[in-house]
């Protein structure tokens, strides 16, 4: 299944710049064999949502693989403001890696992927929020592009039009979706698109409704207003239902913790239109799927067919002279967007038939701008027509390249070095190079818009000569290396900048009249003979040195430390770092995303960290931690001068307990600790012995035990979005507002993305409630913040978005936190 579907969204091409280089590998004859019989169908569908993991799998494994059409998931969002169920990973890096998840489940249901530029700010509540914080003209105009590009006949939304039953975000998608539907046709709407593409008509616009929605309004499900499609079929060429097919492609999605088994059996998807014609009888119904869509394609349509009819799955190549005389008509053709798409989609089945296989692996996994690299081009075929391969590194050269024979089974060397442009981009993802807007990601190149990530940094081109007829890939280069767990290993070719500077925290907590030592790591990708670091620091702000100059050797890194001088107020600023080189500034640093379950991302982050200068007090010193779904609040106690252990199901004893001053839950800990239900009952007497318990957050659906707290509460899915809502105080002479630091209203200041989210609800008396919020035009909602004493101790539950505010370095977050962390201790 992997080679299938790897295959698969190869074949799935389109007018964006990623699409133009792309892997050649072999498959397995059953993919091969509905590859062959997709060329005979030309149809296309555009399912359109707000984030990663709201696209309809099943349905997207049914229609790429049973109907055998274009299939394209745009996810206006990539998922950047979500929570990160692997790691402490959040925002811009969480976007990445949702970006590489969606990628992979596309490769798994036959789909393609794109995006939009908006930016997942967090839970919203309204469309019209969401819009606005959006700028809606600039999200239309990206879903337009996406309809004028993709060219679909059948649009689905995920979600209804209808507002106030589901996320902001969600609506505000379907919304877009049916703006666009008639803008797209409208040559008169962002006529700027129309030098690269045409205006574009779908011929309907549905609503992939479903009994959820209905039931969740309390409304009967009457299956008469709606039209369905059975997808819970079996997919013979395939060897697997379209449902585990989804449930695969699902489970990749695991930073949301996603893993899904199958459900067999029956399945209906159920449709309501929202524009266009009704569909009668079909999805596709009165539109023309065939080759009667191009112009004088009829030889082009019967050598196909012959090959679908000829196609033996132990010898693939047999249909190869069916598939050539097809290429041949095909070519001479006038270009338009179904010859030109299905040209390529021919060329990838003809290689596929020879089982071809090429690469370009890369000498190392980088290079600097300017620089030469070492190339070892592979090819290998395993066929008995006459095959040969020529490449080159600029599409220009390969006319006149050198043409090697390639043999049935043999494996081809070539030897080739690619020349890095001297102005090169760097491989920052192209939606991180320019500061993002409120709301959306700042995009200048309209041709790169909804890609998925860059183009390759090093594209080769390669010509295939098979019995004559010429064809030519572009393929990408990569960096191989053997794992000695996985095995074969690839990562992306990476353009770096000949210097990056690390600054080794992104926060900075100091103290009154407390200067800090601070560290930053030079990393050098070029030889480094005379070079100068230098910090900046504002408002008040000093660092001492401000500059050290150094020299450093390729490949290899140096620490430099440097001292930050608070002023004598309460304050913020931006800690810069840059290095001066040969009469240039450098001003990023470098950064490798590395999970398993994708392709090693890198960044290249502007070298910056905040620096606040704190008036927070602590009691207590040690903070016992039991980790969660990811997140950074250990080191974030470090920095005001906790020490800080994790916790694991061996220390849920008293005497190692009661070495704490608090013991802390990471957030999501009931849901992604199996163990968990067996740490609760050692903890509840460490609370009674005089111990406190701090419960983050947690999602009320796949709690691993009921048996959470002392006494009960529910954890509902009430939140409050707007950050900066106002926080009354329901127990203003709780000590938790008193000590160590007096808390007031002001320390709800600077907040980021949200108050908090999953608050608890219908709590026991024995709890009492501290906050009271709300969102515009809501009543206040007062589970934020549970205390309640417990013997000698104290057990809280806490849905403030701790997780979110101590990393981006809220001072009033910080001295709120303190305060809980200091619940068991005598007040002075």
């Amino acid at each position: 299944m992997r080679i299938l579907h790897s295959f698969l969204v190869s074949l799935m091409l389109s007018p964006f710049a990623t699409a133009e280089s792309r892997p050649i590998e072999p498959l397995a004859s059953g993919a091969l064999q509905l590859s062959l019989q997709k060329l005979d169908t030309l149809g296309s569908v555009l399912y359109v949502a707000a984030h990663p993991d709201d696209e309809n799998t099943k349905l997207i494994a049914y229609l790429a693989n049973g109907e055998r059409v274009d299939t394209t998931y745009l996810s206006l969002t990539r998922g950047d403001g979500g929570q990160n169920l692997i790691g402490g990973d959040l925002g811009e890096k969480l976007g990445m890696i949702r970006t590489q998840e969606l990628l992979a489940a596309r490769r798994i249901d036959g789909g393609q992927q794109r995006f939009s530029r908006a930016i997942d700010f967090g839970y919203s509540k309204t469309p019209e929020e969401t819009l606005a914080i959006w700028d809606q003209d600039a999200a239309l105009a990206d879903v337009v592009w996406a309809i004028r590009s993709l060219r679909p006949d059948v649009i689905i939304t995920r979600f209804s039009l209808e507002a106030g039953y589901t996320h902001g975000h969600h609506t505000a998608s379907a919304r877009l979706a049916k703006e666009a539907f008639t803008a797209a046709a409208d040559p008169a709407r962002f006529p700027e698109q129309l030098e690269f593409v045409e205006p574009w008509a779908a011929q309907r616009l549905l609503w992939n409704t479903s009994k959820w929605f209905y039931q969740r309004r309390g409304i009967e499900f009457d299956t008469k207003d709606v039209f369905f499609v059975e997808t819970g079929g079996y997919n013979h060429l395939l060897g697997e239902a379209y449902s585990e097919i989804a449930a695969h492609s699902r489970t990749c999605h695991m930073s949301q913790g996603f893993g899904a088994t199958p459900e067999l059996g029956e399945s209906k998807e159920y449709f309501k239109t929202l524009a266009g014609t009704e569909p009668e009888g079909s999805l596709f119904a009165g539109i023309d799927t065939t080759w009667g869509r191009v112009a004088n394609s009829e030889p082009v349509a019967a050598a196909i067919q012959m090959a679908i009819e000829r196609f033996n799955p132990s010898k693939p190549e047999a249909v190869l002279p069916q598939l050539l005389q097809a290429h041949r008509a095909l070519s001479a053709l006038p270009a338009s967007f179904w010859q030109s798409k299905k040209l390529q989609e021919l060329e990838v089945v003809i290689a596929a038939c020879l089982a071809l296989d090429v690469e370009s692996i890369a000498a190392s996994a980088s290079a600097v701008p300017g620089a030469e690299v070492a190339l070892d081009l592979r090819a290998i075929q395993r066929a008995s027509l006459p095959v040969s391969i020529a490449f080159a590194t600029r599409r220009a050269d390969l006319a006149r390249a050198k043409v090697y024979a390639l043999p049935r089974n043999h494996l081809v060397h070539v030897s080739e070095t690619a020349q890095i442009a001297a102005n090169a981009s760097i491989s920052q993802p192209y939606w991180l190079r320019q500061p993002a807007e409120r709301g959306s990601y700042m995009v200048d190149e309209l041709s790169q818009i909804g890609a998925p990530e860059n183009p390759a940094a090093i594209p080769i081109y390669v010509r295939l000569i098979v019995d004559g007829e010429s064809i030519i890939f572009t393929i990408p280069s990569t960096y191989n290396f053997n794992d000695p767990i996985h095995g074969e290993s690839k990562q992306p070719f990476t353009v770096t900048p000949p210097v990056m500077v690390n600054l080794e925290e992104g926060t900075h907590i100091l103290g009154q009249n407390e200067p800090r030592q601070f560290t930053a790591r030079v990393i050098a990708a070029s030889d480094i003979a005379a070079a100068t670091v230098h910090f900046e620091a504002g408002d008040g702000w000093r660092v001492e040195p401000a500059s050290i100059p150094f020299s450093l050797e390729a490949g290899k890194e140096l620490q430099v430390t440097a001292k930050l001088i608070p002023p004598t107020a309460a304050s913020r600023t931006s800690l810069r770092a840059s290095v001066e080189f040969e009469g240039q500034l450098y001003t990023r640093g470098y950064e490798a995303l590395d999970y398993q379950h994708i392709p090693q991302q890198t960044l290249f982050p502007t070298a910056t960290a905040a620096a606040v200068l704190l008036d927070v007090k602590i009691a207590g010193e040690r903070i016992g931690y039991i980790p969660g779904a990811g997140d950074t609040i250990p080191e974030a106690l470090r920095r005001i001068g906790y020490a800080v252990d994790t916790l694991t199901e061996a220390d849920m004893n008293p005497e190692t307990l009661a070495a704490y001053d608090t013991v802390v839950f990471g957030i999501r800990a009931l849901n992604t600790n199996d163990r968990i239900a067996f740490y609760m009952p050692a903890l509840f007497e460490y609370a009674q012995q005089g111990g406190v318990v701090v419960m983050q957050y947690n999602t009320n659906r796949g709690l691993k035990t009921m048996e959470y707290a002392p006494f009960p509460f529910t954890i509902t899915r009430d939140r409050v979005t707007d950050e900066t809502a106002s926080m009354r105080f329901l127990a203003p002479d709780h000590r938790v507002l008193q000590f160590p630091n007096a808390i007031t209203t002001a320390d709800f200041e600077g907040w980021v993305q949200e108050r908090g989210l999953y608050f608890a609800g219908d709590w026991d008396e024995a709890y009492t409630p501290i906050f009271a919020a709300n969102d515009p035009g809501e009543s206040p909602l007062a589970g934020s913040l549970l205390i309640a004493p417990i013997g000698e101790g104290y057990y809280v539950y806490s849905g403030l978005s701790w997780f979110r505010q101590l990393p981006a370095g809220v001072p009033g977050a910080y001295r709120l936190f303190a305060n809980l962390m200091s619940l068991g201790q005598p007040a002075e």
